[in-house]
């Protein structure tokens, strides 16, 4: 009964989620990254680790730099098999635009993982790598019994990122 509780609050939260509307008073600093992103509604920065979260649905964003390596470089080396040897299943690559007009490559994997009280769940990760001389390298992780309620408002947020610090 209480897992049904906790996951009926998840589900009402993730709503106000779909709700963003996103403007540039929203954007947030990622100061590990020196990029600008606007969170989705109701996720929170956590300063200390540099991630935005969103705890009632175990949604996390987070942004890494790899200095002096293309993207492009980095993403020909993810394949369906090495993503295999990392736990992962491959769903699907799509090469996209960033709402700065940058080009990006999107992925979108499976993996299991376990809730708070240690049930195993399936997880979607959406690995996002952009930018020119170094790889500005997103990863977002969610439940996949909430991908209709969540994966837009993330995808909106981590395709939001830019170096342009507003």
């Amino acid at each position: 009964m209480y897992i049904l509780l906790v996951f009926a609050f998840a589900i009402a939260n993730t709503r106000q989620i779909c709700a963003q509307e996103d403007t540039a008073n929203q954007r947030i600093i990622l100061k590990k990254v020196s990029v600008s992103i606007i969170p989705p509604k109701h996720f929170e920065y956590d300063s200390v680790t540099d991630m935005i979260l969103h705890k009632g649905s175990m949604a996390s964003i987070q942004t890494k730099e790899v200095k002096n390596r293309n993207y492009k470089k980095i993403t020909a080396g993810i394949t369906s098999e090495y993503m295999a040897t990392q736990g992962f299943i491959l769903i699907d690559r799509q090469e996209i635009k960033m709402q700065d007009g940058e080009d990006a490559i999107l992925f979108t994997s499976r993996f299991k993982s376990h809730d708070a009280n240690g049930k195993e769940m399936d997880f979607i990760r959406l690995m996002l790598f952009s930018g020119k001389e170094s790889t500005i390298w997103t990863t977002a992780d969610f439940p996949e019994c909430l991908t209709k309620q969540i994966e837009t408002p993330i995808k909106n947020s981590i395709t939001s990122i830019t170096r342009n610090i507003f």
